[in-house]
């Protein structure tokens, strides 16, 4: 297999993994498919921007609920999923194998939906407010920014569990995982202080997680990136960084 078909099958690799875009590989190249998370983040990006232009005569708050349900049903789901693993898992207390248990289980405790309520509720508030001051850019950076995140994290951490997918993820290159962290430049030149914050938080969880879990697991990669969108949805609008109104 040439070049450009092993590239082609690591693209299809990484929508496969990170999205329901319908494209299945020949070749499941996660290894490879690493380089192109970014790209995952632009598509999402821009199929929100599409939807927000051709809603544009929908209220702001049909509107915001609109987006956040394509976008979680494309790709944020998945990570949404982690998320409460990993709160219900930080708040069970207990040494290190009983977090990572209660972290490994499917089950969703009452913490962890009260939580989903509030993380929602807020989401949803900020992007509406967004969207009555005209702030469509934001939701194109959005999931780039979590992508950037995830694999900033990954670059950084080290595993703390043999199997599962966070093991697959953090198998992959390091060489594609230091590419890939070039793309937090167009993040800095449209909202340096939000791009900021979303690393400082990359750094703190790391830490947290090293401290309460021995390291990473791909719920605890999806948790980050789940926050790290919140985190720069919510200072975006608050410092008003933009290029301007889409």
């Amino acid at each position: 297999m040439g070049f450009l078909a092993r590239e082609w099958q690591a693209l299809l690799s990484a929508l496969s993994f990170f999205s329901r875009f319908p494209v299945v590989p020949k070749t499941f190249d996660l290894t490879r498919g690493v380089l192109y998370l970014p790209l995952v983040g632009v598509l999402l990006g821009g199929v929100s921007v599409l939807f927000l232009k051709a809603g544009e005569a929908l209220p702001p708050s049909l509107a915001a609920f609109g987006v956040l349900g394509i976008i979680y049903f494309l790709a944020d789901y998945f990570h949404f999923d982690g998320l409460l693993d990993m709160v219900d898992a930080l708040a069970a207390g207990g040494d290190r194998e009983y977090r990572l248990k209660v972290l490994k289980s499917p089950e969703v405790g009452a913490l962890g939906v009260l939580f989903a309520f509030f993380f929602l509720l807020g989401e949803f508030l900020v992007a509406q407010e967004l969207l009555v001051h005209g702030r469509k850019d934001v939701f194109f950076f959005r999931p780039l920014c979590g992508r950037q995140a995830l694999g900033l994290l990954a670059l950084l951490g080290r595993t703390a569990k043999e199997g599962g997918l966070g093991r697959l993820f953090l198998d992959v290159s390091r060489k594609r995982l230091w590419i890939i962290q070039f793309f937090w430049l167009p993040l800095f030149i449209y909202a340096p202080l939000p791009t900021l914050g979303t690393i400082l938080l990359v750094f703190f969880l790391r830490r947290k997680f090293e401290k309460n879990f021995g390291g990473l697991t791909g719920d605890l990669l999806g948790a980050t990136l789940m926050l790290a969108q919140w985190l720069f949805m919510a200072l975006a609008f608050l410092v008003g960084a933009k290029f301007s109104s889409w």
